[in-house]
């Protein structure tokens, strides 16, 4: 009997339970699908009525392009163009050009002027050009060490010394001497080195050359 009690009591609360699922279940159903549809709103955005008619815009444009092409006009006039000066002909550097005519090597042991065999060039003056200057150089170098030795150079053609071509050593130590600057005749002329010494000891010519610098 007893076990038949707590039977019946366990079925009870079995349908109680049941019953409250089903009243749940309901209440749910009321409150969720027993409501209104929510209600959608709608917003239009009003149209402008006073937007910019065509006119407007193409007048728009145009002064647009009159603002483009006056800065492209104001860039180009604030940069100016350099210009070249050109070099006058004043102001150009000569081209400077040096000639050597060697007349080679020779010696002499005369008290007078006396010509240095095989020391002879032929020259001519219209093949340089505009000459600069003209200088007689030679290395000269006395052994004995105890006399002075002359060089010079001599118009063979017209028969007269070259003017202001003279150098001279004193003493034995060896020198390239140089002359004061000279002219030569113009034309074609042949030239000849000659030499003297002051006591006839030998002394030696170990070079002998024009130095012509023409513009």
């Amino acid at each position: 009997m007893e076990e038949k009690n707590k039977l019946l009591s366990f079925q009870t609360i079995v349908i109680t339970l049941i019953f409250l699922v089903f009243l749940n279940l309901l209440f749910l159903d009321f409150v969720i699908f027993d409501r209104p549809p929510a209600q959608i709103i709608e917003k239009t955005v009003p149209l402008v009525s006073n937007a910019c008619p065509l006119s407007c815009l193409s007048e728009i444009g145009k002064a647009t392009k009159e603002a483009t092409r006056s800065v492209k006009l104001a860039s180009i006039t604030s940069s100016p163009t350099p210009t070249v000066k050109p070099v006058s002909q004043a102001q150009a550097v000569p081209f400077v050009k040096e000639f050597f005519v060697p007349f080679g090597t020779g010696s002499n042991s005369s008290d007078d002027w006396q010509d240095v065999s095989g020391l002879k060039a032929t020259i001519d003056t219209a093949n340089y050009g505009s000459i600069k200057t003209v200088a007689f150089e030679a290395s000269v170098r006395i052994p004995t060490g105890n006399e002075t030795a002359y060089v010079r150079l001599f118009n063979a053609t017209d028969k007269h010394p070259v003017w202001f071509s003279d150098v001279s050593l004193d003493g034995g130590t060896p020198q390239l001497l140089i002359s004061k600057p000279i002219t030569l005749d113009s034309g074609n002329k042949t030239y000849q080195v000659q030499m003297k010494t002051s006591l006839k000891f030998q002394a030696f010519l170990d070079q002998a050359r024009l130095h012509i610098i023409t513009n």
